[in-house]
């Protein structure tokens, strides 16, 4: 299994990403944006890719969501362009500085329109695509995550209206979008190469160590480290908290739980021995961890609870992952007021028993390299 991705184009730049076989992102005229980056370093080759199509009310035509492409296995995975036209900028109407290079993998020509998807809600709150509802209400965000349930729901849909006849295509054909009868079409052997820059991103450890020493704010590169690395081996203390390659099904960063935008810093779920699945809620500080974060752990593992399949109390681990906290104990070895008021709440949430003893996680910088340490309580 792999994570689904929807990408947001409009009625100008849709036809060139399916010419080019890419998705990107931009914030206006920037040249950097640590959220957008965190959001796309998130992929993996070979996850599945659906573009979300936003039209204009004076166009006269319905937008809706189209695919299914997957990201290719090309390195770099992620391309940089900060470039003065960036890339294509002039077709697409658009800077795009973070890209991801495509493959077809499922393409149908019809899209779902938006409010069958979205508006047409259906009677139980599981079924609604709740990811793709509060990225639309909130906006602000080029790449978002469906969970496994979601994806597997927009695609049925997609091959429904398609009645499951997929395009057929060969490896020298291109696609388009035809905007009069709004569909994707065949460019019979027209399939174009993507020829722009493929630059790496810039380092994200670099800067999360330097913000880290000048004690600046740093949980948006934090992030980022974590879905840039997850699971890749780059870090193997990293990886005893997001999982492993070979574990990892699903990855997600800000994922989106409750009417009141509250966001799980992120998200893993894990393919373990005998197929037992755990659900990985992972918080992330930049600042010593405090007794209150454990009102945040609780709505979020009901949210998983509630909304995600197959989640239950004996398979969702949270994972608290904060600084080193130095004081923790009194010279006599009792501890600190402060240390003692966090041990209570972690017990506290553990009694419960809505979930999987907390696992507690603390981070140093040495040698410039970030090295994760659970603490036992």
């Amino acid at each position: 299994m792999s994570t689904t991705h929807v990408f947001i184009v409009n009625e100008t730049s849709f036809p060139i990403h399916l010419e080019y076989l890419f998705a990107g992102t931009g914030a206006r005229n920037v040249n950097s944006h640590i959220g957008l980056l965190a959001d796309i370093k998130r992929v993996r080759a070979g996850d599945r890719v659906i573009f979300y199509l936003e039209t204009r009310i004076s166009s006269g035509t319905e937008g809706g969501f189209f695919g299914a492409f997957q990201v290719a296995d090309i390195n770099p995975l992620v391309i940089y362009d900060n470039g003065n036209p960036t890339y294509l900028e002039q077709e697409l109407g658009k800077k795009l500085i973070y890209r991801v290079r495509l493959e077809p993998e499922e393409v149908y020509a019809r899209g779902v329109v938006e409010y069958q998807a979205l508006d047409d809600l259906p009677v139980f709150a599981k079924e609604i695509l709740w990811s793709l509802i509060y990225r639309k209400l909130k906006g602000k965000r080029g790449c978002t995550p469906l969970t496994l349930e979601e994806a597997d729901r927009l695609m049925d849909m997609i091959r429904r209206i398609n009645n499951n006849q997929r395009l057929n295509y060969n490896n020298t054909d291109g696609f388009t979008y035809n905007s009069h009868n709004q569909e994707i079409s065949l460019v019979p052997n027209g399939r174009r190469h993507y020829c722009g820059v493929t630059n790496l991103t810039p380092p994200i450890q670099n800067e999360l160590i330097h913000l880290f020493e000048q004690r600046r704010a740093f949980e948006a590169h934090l992030q980022a480290y974590f879905t840039e690395n997850a699971g890749l081996g780059v870090n193997a203390s990293l990886d005893a908290i997001t999982g492993s390659a070979n574990q990892i099904i699903w990855l997600g960063n800000e994922v989106k739980c409750g009417v009141g935008m509250r966001s799980i810093d992120i998200f893993s779920i894990l393919n373990l021995p005998r197929d037992v699945r755990q659900h990985r809620i992972i918080e992330l500080k930049d600042e010593n961890v405090k007794p209150d974060i454990t009102k945040q752990i609780f709505k979020y593992v009901n949210w998983t609870r509630q909304y995600i399949q197959g989640a239950i109390n004996a398979n969702i681990q949270p994972i608290i992952v904060a600084p080193l906290f130095n004081r923790k104990f009194r010279a006599d070895g009792t501890p600190t007021q402060r240390w003692q008021s966090i041990l209570e709440a972690f017990n506290a949430f553990n009694a419960k028993n809505i979930a999987i003893p907390i696992l507690y996680y603390e981070y140093t910088f040495q040698d410039d390299i970030i090295t994760f340490n659970q603490f036992d309580y």
